[in-house]
């Protein structure tokens, strides 16, 4: 390895450690009581050194907002490789947003400016492209909404109702019912929701 394949390793392993230590002290403390004093703390490094990586904790923010929703993508394009059924693909990509949102509570609060976060929505872009994607699939799965823009645009604002409804319900742990709104529950309300609009 040369000493600039090692410089550039070294530089992406302390960005992604910025970012992660980022994400442990927003699961400890939430987002709003993220500051790049903590972040030194943890990493055992002054601010210069983070601010070679990041302007300020806004960049920060962003850097993760843009990874969450690559991460997405990923796991969309694979849903399309695996699946050529309209409502198959409509499931699984709900399924895609709650399993990450299980796995990654602090990445979906970023992706979506909540728990005190303060995020520039660059987000939004890439949310109307994964609007695009549902789209596709429900006029694929329904005439009304290849024949309807305002079909189509109804149908995926009851489904995105659905998926992030059931994963906010969870997020901010509302209702105390024994995990009511448990992986079973979420999965019938879609496949209800997608098996009402069939042809």
């Amino acid at each position: 390895m040369t000493i600039q394949t090692r410089r550039d390793k070294e530089k992406v392993e302390m960005r992604q450690l910025i970012l992660d230590v980022s994400k442990a002290i927003a699961s400890e403390d939430g987002w709003q009581n993220l500051t790049i004093r903590k972040i030194c703390q943890k990493i055992s490094y002054t601010a210069p050194v983070i601010y070679q990586y990041f302007e300020s904790k806004e960049a920060i923010l962003l850097a993760l907002q843009e990874d969450g929703f690559n991460q997405i993508k990923q796991q969309f394009e694979l849903v399309d490789e695996q699946h050529k059924i309209a409502s198959k693909r409509l499931f699984e990509y709900a399924m895609v947003w709650w399993n990450f949102t299980k796995a990654n509570p602090e990445l979906y609060q970023v992706m979506f400016s909540l728990q005190g976060v303060v995020c520039n929505q660059n987000g939004c872009q890439r949310l109307e492209e994964i609007l695009e994607i549902y789209k596709l699939a429900f006029s694929s799965l329904n005439d009304g909404a290849l024949k309807s823009k305002q079909t189509n645009l109804e149908f995926c604002d009851n489904y995105i109702a659905i998926i992030h409804g059931y994963i906010d319900i969870k997020l901010i742990d509302k209702i105390k019912s024994k995990d009511r709104y448990n992986d079973q529950s979420y999965k019938n309300a879609l496949m209800r929701f997608i098996d009402s609009i069939k042809n």
